[in-house]
């Protein structure tokens, strides 16, 4: 089934907005319980709370309620400032779920019981890079200049704290102490943070396999492939599937830049076909789009056209919309027609490979528009703001890690002058 014929699903007004609340759950950091990643409360804390006390939770019913009358809640505006720009997760997790779950939303109550089948672990915030779009709060890797910034300039970050934040794996207990509510449990996903660089998320990996359970789960993991480890070699390969979505905003020297590091363009590389060597991995390159990387996507899309088309997918879905300095649409309106013009060759569609384990959906949406549709749009009165703060940050960034962006931005090169 191609994922575009969604949208029967998501327009229905007699189906809920968001299946979060029914069939998914993320645990954050602190071994906080929430329907989804971009959810603003906590439902249950598992340090210490049994998941039964989830169908007991206001929050959580209260949740349930508004998405049944398709009126999602102050904590899910999240997803709703992404759709003005990009992809959500709440149209992720209508295209991730099996044609059966989504048929059956129908029938949907407030009481209806969880049925698990998406469980998603964003358990620290452990990582070796410090990406221009993440910040101190999100990286450890970001602690150096985190630190740094808001000494020098405390209005990016202020209410931040830095430092690592993650949680133990005992929480474990707590959370399948339901086990009828993940009969069905299909995919886990490990977030950051960078997965591949905590050691956390090894002993999850391990637990799930000890468990006995790894061989009917698939693994969908967000990486930045910058760390290859042997033993994710063999634990990936007790799983039934493992799904690598490797983010990648831009190629050679303005990759490094963007990632704040070290890392470069032929390490990513390298580690890739290592990656591709593991026989049930599948690999789907993510492309985060933002002022910074937009002229790079044709780089982007011709390289992996060249070289990996044949073993790989590539979407360009998650536009930035926050912080919104980073957002396309704040652009100038001559820039965002150039970045018009500079992607049009990029297709809407790209095709699984023949032997993907999704072949059967025959096709993977680019997500192109999104980025398109982010150009199209009509600057606010605020946007001549966020502007003039991209460029000031870029030169904050430039100054404490001794780069130079607008030199390979040359298309921005005149209105960082003016």
């Amino acid at each position: 089934m191609k994922r575009s014929q969604n949208d029967k699903f998501i327009k229905d007004p007699n189906r809920p907005s968001c299946l979060a609340p029914w069939h998914t759950l993320t645990v954050k950091w602190g071994a906080k319980l929430v329907p989804d990643i971009i959810f603003k409360d906590t439902l249950v804390n598992l340090t210490n709370r049994k998941m039964w006390k989830l169908m007991q939770d206001e929050v959580y019913l209260n949740l349930r309620e508004a998405h049944l009358r398709n009126e999602p809640p102050a904590g899910c505006e999240g997803c709703i400032t992404k759709e003005k720009s990009g992809r959500s997760r709440r149209q992720f997790i209508w295209d991730k779920l099996d044609f059966d779950v989504r048929e059956a939303s129908k029938n949907l109550t407030v009481d209806s019981p969880p049925d698990i089948r998406y469980l998603d672990f964003t358990v620290s915030n452990k990582c070796n890079l410090a990406c221009i779009h993440c910040n101190s709060f999100v990286s450890t890797g970001w602690t150096k200049d985190g630190k740094k910034l808001n000494r020098e300039k405390p209005e990016y970050w202020e209410e931040s704290p830095i430092g690592y934040h993650g949680a133990t794996p005992e929480f474990l207990d707590n959370l399948f102490s339901v086990p009828e509510w993940f009969e069905n449990l299909q995919w886990v996903a490990l977030r950051g943070g960078e997965p591949l660089y905590d050691e956390l998320c090894k002993q999850l990996l391990r637990w799930f396999v000890d468990a006995g359970l790894s061989h009917n789960i698939s693994l969908d993991i967000s990486t930045n492939a910058t760390v290859f480890d042997e033993e994710f070699e063999f634990l990936f390969q007790q799983f039934k599937h493992v799904e690598l979505l490797i983010s990648v905003e831009a190629t050679d020297e303005l990759y490094s830049i963007i990632r704040g590091g070290s890392y470069t363009w032929e390490d990513l590389n390298n580690n890739i076909e290592k990656f591709y060597e593991i026989p049930n991995v599948e690999v789907v390159f993510a492309v985060t789009v933002m002022n910074t990387n937009v002229f790079n996507l044709p780089a982007v899309w011709d390289w992996w056209n060249t070289y990996h088309s044949t073993r790989s997918s590539i979407s360009m879905s998650n536009v930035v919309g926050n912080p919104q300095y980073l957002n396309i649409a704040h652009m100038p309106d001559d820039l965002k027609k150039q970045a018009l013009e500079a992607i049009a060759h990029i297709p809407s569609e790209a095709y699984w490979p023949e032997n993907s384990y999704h072949g059967e959906e025959l096709e993977y949406q680019t997500h192109i528009e999104s980025i398109r549709n982010g150009l199209k749009t009509p600057s606010i009165p605020m946007s001549e703001n966020y502007w003039k703060h991209f460029i000031k940050y870029t030169a904050d960034l430039d100054r404490l890690r001794d780069t130079d962006t607008f030199t390979l931005i040359p298309e921005m090169k005149n209105y960082v002058k003016s």
